[in-house]
């Protein structure tokens, strides 16, 4: 029998213990060390490498995101792995071979068991890092490009948060898709340095919609004309009736994301005059629904494909260790920050 690799130490899982916002996130989060269990037919033990800290799992931690797990729960809901061992009835995975787990969260962990049919191989030159933040927002990016609303090439797509990790994501994948984005921004600051003078961006203070539709005039004129069909809608709250008023008649906005904590507000003239129709997102629900099972069983590998072309790449701002977390956490929380932030699991570097 092979020896399996292990740790000089027990491996560690991060727990929630309370998610009342009001405490602090130290006393809401612990570090423990936990036995490694066996592994059952069809099993895979892997060891992770890194973690994503997203919007999610913020959400998550004060006890407002979709998926409210009894307590204590693992957190985490995406990271990269290798895999440290395999039950007997798994011939196609070897010892050190890399791969993104999919699965309900749990992945803030030295190591976690899950079955084979959970795990996507990934190409193990590939950065670590980037990996990690494969699973919710580039997917989320593709998903919301590729599979809700027919678009044509040179069509336009508006997205707020233009600097945000999807926002990032949609802005490196459209142009595979002759797609073009007005990319939302709310401070200056926010702007690439390199796109100073592109005419799509625009910054918008407030969701105003004279802004937008200001703003979408100019990029067509100045870049190309074409259809606006399709807007993303981080934000909520005001923000939303902006983009759906900038929409030509017909047009969708999708809303992905809560970062204003506010109630959609939109225009009743647009909806009832103009045709345009809103709808909400949730990566998890997509993948829930079977009539999506054959784009659902494509879109990871089309990913990893993207990523080893060095088509798509997410800036991070920092990485953490895994017993830093509650650090990692409030980097996370930060406003204004330059990219991801990420937990480093015990396996990160370490030979098998």
């Amino acid at each position: 029998m092979p020896c399996v690799p292990t740790l000089p130490h027990p491996p560690r899982q991060v727990e929630v213990i309370d998610t009342d916002p009001s405490r602090p996130l130290g006393e809401r989060l612990r570090v423990r060390a936990v036995e490694r269990p066996p592994l059952g037919a069809g099993q895979v033990r892997v060891g992770m490498l890194a973690m994503a800290v997203n919007p999610a799992d913020l959400l998550q931690l004060d006890g407002r995101y979709g998926l409210r797990p009894s307590l204590p729960y693992v957190a985490g809901l995406e990271g990269v792995g290798v895999v440290l061992e395999t039950a007997p009835d798994v011939t196609d995975l070897e010892v050190g071979a890399r791969v993104l787990p999919l699965a309900a969260g749990g992945f803030w962990a030295d190591e976690r068991v899950l079955h084979r049919r959970a795990l996507v191989p990934l190409d193990a030159g590939t950065d670590a890092l980037q990996q990690a933040m494969l699973c919710a927002n580039p997917a989320t990016a593709w998903v919301l490009l590729r599979h809700l609303v027919p678009l044509e090439p040179g069509d336009w797509v508006l997205q707020n948060a233009a600097n945000s990790a999807v926002g990032q994501c949609v802005r490196q994948l459209a142009p595979a898709l002759g797609l073009r984005v007005l990319n939302v921004v709310r401070r200056a600051q926010a702007v690439p340095a390199e796109a100073a003078q592109d005419p799509a961006w625009v910054v918008d203070t407030s969701g105003d919609s004279h802004t937008l539709k200001a703003g979408l005039a100019r990029a067509r004129a100045a870049v190309a004309p074409g259809r606006a069909v399709l807007a993303l809608d981080a934000l909520g709250g005001q923000a939303t009736g902006g983009l759906a008023a900038a929409l030509d008649d017909g047009g969708r906005v999708v809303v992905y994301g809560l970062m204003s904590g506010e109630p959609s507000v939109l225009p009743a003239h647009d909806l009832v005059f103009r045709g345009v129709t809103v709808q909400g997102f949730w990566l998890a629900r997509w993948f829930a629904d079977p009539a999506h099972r054959a784009h659902a069983k494509a879109l990871y590998p089309e990913l990893a494909a993207q990523l080893s072309a060095g088509a798509l790449r997410m800036a991070v701002d920092a990485v953490h260790e895994l017993a830093d977390v509650a650090a990692a956490v409030q980097a996370a929380a930060r406003p204004a920050r330059t990219g991801k932030v990420l937990l480093r699991g015990a396996w990160w570097g370490r030979p098998l």
